[in-house]
Order: C-alpha cells, then sequence, then structure tokens
C-alpha cells in the first residue's frame, strides 16, 4: 500500500456516517451512503428501513417501495415474520394511496391469527383515503375489513355513503336496510339519516323525523 493511501470506508462506517447525515436533514448525502452500504450486503433490512422512508422524501417513489419490499422479505427469509410485518406497516403508511400495502398488512396478520388486527389496519387504510379520486380504494378496504367483521356500525354507514357518491344507491341501500330492524335509538337514528343522505326523498325524512325523538 502506497504511503498516505486512505483505505475506503467500512460498511459500517458508511452506515454511521448516512445515519449522521440522516440526523442533519442531509437526505442526499444520507442516501448516498446507505446505497453504498448495499453495494456491500444489498439485502441488509436494517438499511433498506433507514434508506426507504428517505427515497420516498425526494419522490423517488418506486425505489422507496422496492426497498421497503426487501427489508420484508429479508425478514421473511430469516423467520421473523412480525419484523415483516412491521415494514409492511410502515411501508403502508408512507404510501396510504397504496391499497396493496394496506391489504397485504391485513393478510399477514390474518396469517397469525390476528384477525382483530386485520381489520384495524383495512380501516385505518380507509381514514387515510380522503380525496374524490381515492373512494374507489376506500371502498375496496371498508368491504375487506366488513368481510371480516360484519357487525361493524360505523364502518357500515361510512361505505354506504361512499357508494352512493360513486352512484351506486341500490347496492348502498342494501346495506342499510338489513340495519334498521338490527339497531335502535340513537343507531336507528343514524341509520335512518344515512339512508336520506344516500336517497334523499319525503318519504325518507319522514321515516328519519320519526327516529328522532322530539
Amino acid at each position: 500500500m502506497l504511503f498516505g493511501k486512505k483505505e475506503p470506508p467500512s460498511r459500517s462506517e458508511l452506515i454511521v456516517e448516512a445515519d449522521r447525515a440522516r440526523s442533519k436533514g442531509k437526505l442526499k448525502k444520507a442516501i448516498a451512503g446507505y446505497r453504498k452500504a448495499l453495494e456491500l450486503e444489498p439485502k441488509d433490512p436494517a438499511v433498506h428501513v433507514k434508506l426507504a422512508p428517505l427515497l420516498a422524501r425526494v419522490n423517488e417513489g418506486e425505489a422507496s417501495l422496492q426497498s421497503f419490499r426487501t427489508a420484508a422479505q429479508a425478514h421473511l427469509d430469516k423467520g421473523f415474520a412480525d419484523k415483516a410485518l412491521a415494514v409492511y406497516t410502515q411501508a403502508a403508511e408512507t404510501f396510504p394511496a397504496q391499497v396493496n400495502l394496506w391489504q397485504q398488512v391485513a393478510q399477514m396478520n390474518l396469517a397469525r391469527g390476528r384477525r382483530a388486527d386485520a381489520v384495524k389496519m383495512l380501516l385505518r387504510g380507509r381514514l387515510h383515503l380522503r380525496a374524490k379520486n381515492e373512494r374507489r380504494e376506500a371502498i375496496a378496504l371498508l368491504k375487506e375489513a366488513l368481510a371480516l367483521e360484519p357487525t361493524l356500525f360505523d364502518p357500515r354507514l361510512d361505505l354506504a355513503l361512499l357508494l352512493a357518491r360513486q352512484r351506486q344507491q341500490a347496492e348502498a341501500m342494501a346495506l342499510l336496510e338489513p340495519m334498521v330492524k338490527a339497531v335502535k335509538g340513537v343507531q336507528l337514528r343514524q341509520v335512518r339519516w344515512t339512508m336520506l343522505r344516500v336517497a334523499p326523498s319525503l318519504g325518507a325524512l319522514w321515516r328519519w323525523l320519526r327516529a328522532t325523538p322530539g
């Protein structure tokens, strides 16, 4: 080795330097560092989990998703299903409009016998989808949640309203009509109000008024 020639940084040194850059908000420098570290160990899940959110922040969405998937698969390959689930959950939170990620998280919870958690994640995904152009995705998540837990009250009303806004009033009413006989009191009034919003009419207004105490 020639005198004064500097050794290239080790993988651990690259990661430490990238971590330091990330903490200072130097995203491009951090990304470059993590990528150099991955050249030495391409499937390192810990590095991919650090890299993926940064890529999302600099609008490299596809690369970010790939890093999330690589990290999750690396955990699965080692038998760490819960760690893989955590990665997919982070990916879903980072890309909330990607319905397939919420569905993946739900399926992974179901595979581990966590039905309630699966429903919870589907509903959490729906909460992120508020824009008009996201209604189809929101409807898909609500339908999956209700398929797992048909007795959900508020999500059923939510789905009915979304269907109505998509001009699917008949399907919306088919969801609501069985609820009339199954609930009473405050919940009955909520159902009647939702039916009025889905299909406004004098009859629907009268039925809602009758369900509302004076």
